[in-house]
């Protein structure tokens, strides 16, 4: 189609057409700010604050410094549940019932680390890992991505997620990339079978025990997907993915959208990346007993990677024909002007293209989005 267009857009986003796939917005490094495919030689944790070793110190094998989660999960994290995998460059996340209750004395805990003052009663170990590395403890913003196979029984709780305080402890935030929980399976507004292998979902979440519920904690950005019948289910190997820029969040499921949220709401501050194989209160039965079955489990994941986006943000950006749009510097810009020069501006057939830029983007004169071709024009505070 031929547009002929005067657009200016500040602090909004606006879309001709939503995205298929993340690899189509050239704004992000194709150098990764972290990756990690799990080759050998990883064999092993440190004995004191359970780092990985003898490598670079890329992971803790706990959420940070807790090897408990609270009243709603009844698992312990140890290093020895999380495997690295020489046969097939993996980590494994494993999960099993220890035999009966988990006291205090049944368990390490590392240096520096403690146990959750909260803990409900703990009947299984499991696996985590979250980002160790000096200096990439936290990131603000970045495209998130694992590769993962996860287990699907009653009581699983796996998960791909980010979470960062303020400085104060009362004041929590979290985005969740994926998670799978029967209770999730069985939202009332999604009427979904119980136990599916199917159906999960994510969110964005906040909580301030400062406040007295219900301003305490609140849910929102919340996405759920059904994998359609004729693709693999959950217990195969699906890629993970969400974008975290300034004010948006967008959630993929092998490089499809399948969810995103906009608004001034979303973190801002650096975040802790984890993943871990929880074990949630749907693994206690009625009779306040824990269950066995599917037990012991492990959630897989072939490799972690997270880039970031290309930043120029004090410098205007112009582009006048074609021939400077095939040869664009696609990074966030202060302002971007697209045509208005007396030649036409034409969007490559087939092609996914994003502009984004701190304070405007401008697109005037001759402008041809073809059928089959998708833009997004964004405007976000640089994410530096």
């Amino acid at each position: 189609m031929k547009l002929k267009i005067l657009i200016f857009i500040t602090g909004l986003l606006y879309t001709f057409q939503l995205a298929a796939q993340p690899s189509g917005d050239q704004n992000w490094n194709t150098t990764p700010f972290f990756y990690d495919q799990f080759n050998p030689p990883r064999s092993n944790w440190s004995n004191d604050h359970w780092m990985d070793y003898p490598n670079d110190n890329k992971w803790k094998a706990h959420l940070s410094g807790c090897v408990t989660h609270g009243e709603y999960e009844h698992q312990v994290y140890q290093k020895e549940y999380a495997v690295f995998n020489s046969s097939d460059s993996t980590i494994q996340l494993q999960a099993e019932y220890a035999g009966g209750l988990i006291d205090t004395s049944d368990y390490t805990i590392p240096v520096g680390g403690n146990k959750n003052p909260d803990d409900s009663v703990l009947y299984y170990y499991s696996g985590a890992i979250c980002i160790g590395q000096t200096g990439k403890q936290q990131i603000t913003y970045g495209y998130f991505e694992a590769k993962c196979k996860i287990p699907v029984n009653c009581g699983a709780f796996p998960a791909f997620w980010l979470w960062g305080e303020t400085g104060d402890p009362h004041n929590y935030r979290e985005i969740d990339i994926f998670e799978y929980s029967w209770e999730t399976t069985t939202n009332p507004e999604n009427y979904r079978e119980v136990g599916t292998p199917r159906f999960f979902g994510g969110q964005i979440y906040y909580y301030n025990g400062a406040k007295p519920e219900p301003v305490a904690s609140r849910t929102y950005g919340r996405y759920r997907y059904n994998i359609p019948s004729y693709e693999p289910d959950l217990t195969h190997w699906h890629v993970y993915g969400l974008e975290w820029s300034p004010g948006r969040v967008k959630w993929y499921f092998d490089n499809k959208l399948v969810g995103s949220f906009v608004g001034d709401s979303i973190p801002s501050a650096g975040m802790n990346l984890v993943l871990n194989n929880a074990v949630d209160n749907w693994a206690i039965n009625n009779q306040g007993l824990p269950i066995t079955d599917g037990f012991p489990n492990e959630m897989s994941i072939d490799y972690v990677k997270v880039s970031k986006l290309k930043c120029n943000c004090g410098t205007d950006a112009v582009i006048q024909n074609n021939t400077q749009l095939s040869a664009f510097n696609f990074k966030v810009y202060r302002n971007i002007t697209i045509g208005g020069y007396g030649y036409g501006i034409d969007i490559p057939s087939n092609s996914h293209t994003v502009f984004r830029a701190t304070n405007g983007i401008t697109i005037n004169g001759n402008f041809n989005l073809p059928p089959g071709s998708s833009l997004e024009l964004v405007t976000h505070p640089c994410p530096q």
